[in-house]
């Protein structure tokens, strides 16, 4: 069996009304979407996403398509089977040049997450190809199903406790039993009343975890941290900005008594290797989505199995569900529970896996067990090639 085309579609949905985090205003999502079909009629379909997709607009798309113009040749032609091989010479274009096809080092954050979206389809069709689910293939399912959390409590426009209140009374009813919560947005004493407002929303039976999104420096993050901690957090995420993190991170944790979370943000194995040699984190979170597809993640799962750090997911369930699911270590995913925060989730495929009480179930059928609906992919997307 032999891959015959690979086709693209970038995807773009405005927002009802834009939300902040404390370094960015989200006001689009927008989604990489790879099919690739074998000469035997099977169709592997696999996403990527990231900051520079959704912020680039046309600029990026058009950078996209003209990586996955340029890689094309490393993929089509190719035994499907041979997901490892594929991805060492898609990578490889990050540092030097692959059987004639010069070096994408340059563009090398684009290339990766072109390389995400490849890779994920490579073990949906390879799921579909020998009529097992992808987590099967990743090792077995060590649980039939997995702990979900939702991502909420942006900051809005003209926001009141009130509306902290009704949406954590959304998500209590939709039966979340861990949230997380955006600050660094404010100063950190206006944070700290924020959360106080939300633990008092959602009780004290409910797991409450805080994303700084990297918006502050480490003075102000034991601060901030220290106001909060009153409010029993479960992990602290991404406090401070990616450059400095070994240096900081380190101290961070010597000063405050809440597990910090991280790694999202990096982008390829060896980055997410220095977070758990180094003990940096007491949780790393992967994104397989931009760092890399599904073959990063599995390189990660060992490093965190051999090291004993719980691995958390970041976007994404229905990809990231078999991954958790057959990971020793794995141990929750991210979810939205809004649409007006991600209506590419929520359209995106014809019967969209479902979190109840908090949980996912691990799926079953062959591959990632997903099916695009055609009519999403024209309202709001472009084929690129």
């Amino acid at each position: 069996m032999k891959i015959k085309a690979l086709d693209t579609y970038f995807l773009s949905a405005t927002l009802p009304q834009p939300v902040r985090t404390s370094t960015s205003t989200i006001s689009r999502v927008s989604e990489l979407v790879v099919k690739l079909t074998t000469d035997a009629g099977l169709v592997g379909i696999g996403e990527a996403h990231g900051p520079f997709l959704s912020q680039g607009g046309p600029e990026a798309m058009r950078a996209v398509g003209q990586i996955l113009e340029r890689v094309t040749p490393l993929v089509v032609g190719q035994d499907p089977s041979g997901i490892e091989r594929i991805w060492q010479d898609l990578f490889a274009l990050t540092y030097t040049s692959v059987r004639g096809i010069p070096t994408l080092a340059p563009q090398r954050r684009q290339l990766v997450t072109a390389i995400s979206a490849i890779d994920i389809a490579l073990w949906d069709l390879a799921g579909k190809a020998t009529g097992r689910p992808v987590h099967a293939l990743l090792g077995g399912a060590l649980r039939s199903r997995v702990p979900a959390y939702v991502t909420g409590f942006y900051y809005r426009e003209g926001e009141r406790p009130d509306d902290l209140r009704r949406e954590a009374a959304m998500y209590l009813e939709h039966g979340y039993r861990t949230v997380k919560v955006k600050v660094a947005g404010l100063p950190p004493e206006a944070d700290a009343e924020r959360v106080g407002v939300i633990r008092k929303a959602v009780g004290d039976d409910v797991a409450i975890m805080l994303d700084a999104n990297q918006g502050w420096d480490l003075p102000t993050a034991v601060r901030a941290t220290r106001l909060c901690e009153p409010h029993n957090l479960f992990w602290l995420e991404d406090p401070m900005p990616w450059y400095d993190e070994r240096h900081a991170l380190r101290r961070l944790k010597d000063e405050v008594d809440v597990p910090i979370a991280a790694g999202e943000t990096e982008f390829t194995p060896f980055g997410l290797r220095t977070m758990v040699a180094e003990g940096l984190v007491d949780y790393l979170i992967i994104d397989s989505t931009w760092a890399g597809g599904l073959t990063t993640w599995r390189k990660a799962a060992v490093m965190t199995e051999l090291y004993q750090i719980p691995l958390a997911a970041h976007h994404d369930p229905q990809i990231h569900v078999h991954a958790v699911a057959a990971s020793p270590t794995g141990f929750i995913l991210e979810s939205f529970a809004d649409p007006t925060r991600d209506p590419l989730w929520f359209e995106l495929f014809r019967e969209r896996p479902k979190i109840v009480d908090g949980f996912m179930a691990v799926p079953e059928t062959p591959g990632l067990g997903l099916e695009l609906r055609e009519d999403t992919l024209e309202k709001y997307g472009v084929k690129l090639r």
